[in-house]
């Protein structure tokens, strides 16, 4: 039994993509060794794995060549201009309403003098 547990382990080491299956959580090891322990190294068993695997790098390779870029364009075809502009509205409105607070507070009273608060009186010494 360990022989064939040697084998398999040699196999998958020969064929990495099996590692992706399972990291994506599509088969378990399990259900390789099984397939292996049935069919062993036969390319045909293993044909549909290795076309999805190298269909999945290809479709990789497309997305680091420029893919994203496409992605992105993509995106960008779907925003709304008219949402963007309303929540753009919107920012400036309340950064202006900041602005006024923070600005009224540093002014004056209006009168010319400045507001000096009167010091608070103790009824008892403490």
């Amino acid at each position: 039994m360990d022989n064939k547990m040697e084998e398999f382990k040699n196999f998958v080491k020969s064929n990495p993509f099996l590692i992706g299956y399972i990291r994506r959580g599509e088969k378990s090891w399990q259900d390789f060794y099984e397939m292996y322990d049935l069919y062993g190294e036969d390319e045909d068993a293993w044909a549909k794995f290795l076309e999805e695997e190298s269909a999945r790098e290809v479709t990789a390779d497309n997305k680091s060549r420029g893919g994203y870029w496409e992605e992105l364009i993509n995106a960008a075809k779907n925003v709304d201009v008219d949402k963007v502009q309303e929540g753009i509205t919107s920012l400036q409105k309340t950064l202006g309403l900041f602005g006024e607070l923070f600005v009224n507070k540093n002014n004056t009273s209006g009168t010319g003098k400045e507001y000096n608060p009167r010091p608070l009186y103790r009824r008892f010494e403490d």
